[in-house]
């Protein structure tokens, strides 16, 4: 009966871990994602409400982390509202608009972009004050 209890533990910690948003190594499982995306490069929203670095590079298939350093949640999106949204949007032929949601502080959201081209998002709210960024994708 003892063996059966240890070789449960370590399931028992993997689903606490689970249902808390952690890793079992103690981090932050990032949102957006299946929990096992590993992504190619960060892009971090700051209180001074810029997007670094304000453009990246990735290969089709790659996956971006916007990381929010800020101490209010922010957005990344490709869904206009305004006008000013819709200025900044740039999409490829065949791409879906994406839209984060509202990211907590020290939280994260995970894009994966498959279609290569170039990808203008915003921050909701943002766009008039420059928070846009560019994602390049290369095939």
């Amino acid at each position: 009966m003892r063996r059966s209890l240890f070789a449960l533990a370590p399931l028992a910690l993997v689903a606490a871990c689970a249902g808390s948003g952690m890793t079992p190594a103690g981090g932050m499982a990032p949102v957006g994602g299946a929990g096992s995306t590993i992504a190619a490069t960060t892009v971090t929203m700051s209180d001074s409400l810029q997007f670094t670095p304000a453009a990246v590079t990735v290969q089709a298939g790659q996956t971006v982390r916007f990381q929010n350093i800020s101490s209010f949640a922010q957005t990344v999106s490709t869904t206009a509202d305004t006008p000013a949204e819709t200025k900044v949007v740039l999409l490829p032929v065949g791409a879906a608009p994406f839209d984060s949601g509202e990211i907590a502080p020290n939280s994260s959201y995970d894009q994966t972009f498959s279609i290569p081209g170039t990808y203008r998002y915003f921050s909701n709210g943002h766009a008039e004050e420059g928070m846009v960024g560019t994602v390049n994708v290369t095939p």
